[in-house]
């Protein structure tokens, strides 16, 4: 791959749905975030960042091979996650690839299918549950659009506008996130 892709792993919220940090549940003997930085790593390795914020210093100590962002405004939402994200990858990269670390399902021969569709144009998103959502792979272009996000819309908002060139990709994996205790019951049932 000749295109330099960073990932920014969004890892920075209280998971009050969940009860608890969630980004620590036990997954094949690693936390769930550190899962998606491995997967992370395989796709683009040593340019994986990792945006903390919520329960840091419990999770910070559990994380290797990614830089982590402090996001000390992390109570805004992932909007506030993607801007400090931004501020802190490689301005020069051709894209940035954005990945929740509760999507537990995905898998890297999923993530490489958005990597393959990029082209260093275009926005490259992830298709399920009727509509586009992370993962998504966005081009420098629209980085300064990505570093005027706030709130909790994340980046949808952008992959919802016609003006800009987006790539769609089947991945309903991607539907699988961890936002309570019965979702992780229901994910780990499913792997029987």
């Amino acid at each position: 791959m000749t295109q330099q892709i960073d990932v920014l792993v969004l890892a920075a919220g209280a998971a009050s749905r969940f009860g608890s940090a969630k980004q620590l549940l036990n997954y094949r003997g690693r936390s769930l975030v550190q899962h998606c930085i491995d997967k992370a790593n395989r796709l683009c390795p040593g340019r994986v960042f990792v945006v903390l914020g919520a329960n840091q210093e419990l999770i910070e100590p559990l994380i290797s091979d990614a830089k982590i962002i402090r996001n000390h405004a992390w109570q805004q939402g992932l909007g506030a996650s993607i801007a400090v994200g931004i501020d802190n990858i490689d301005p020069q990269s051709d894209g940035l690839l954005i990945l929740l670390a509760d999507q537990v399902a995905l898998t890297t021969d999923e993530l490489n299918l958005l990597l393959d569709a990029f082209d260093g144009s275009n926005t490259v998103a992830a298709h399920y549950a009727g509509r586009r959502g992370v993962p998504a792979i966005f081009p420098r272009s629209l980085y300064a659009e990505l570093r005027a996000l706030s709130g909790d819309s994340g980046a949808k908002a952008l992959l919802q506008r016609s003006d800009v060139n987006i790539t769609e990709i089947d991945l309903p994996n991607a539907a699988m996130d961890i936002d309570t205790p019965e979702d992780w019951a229901v994910f780990l049932k499913s792997l029987n």
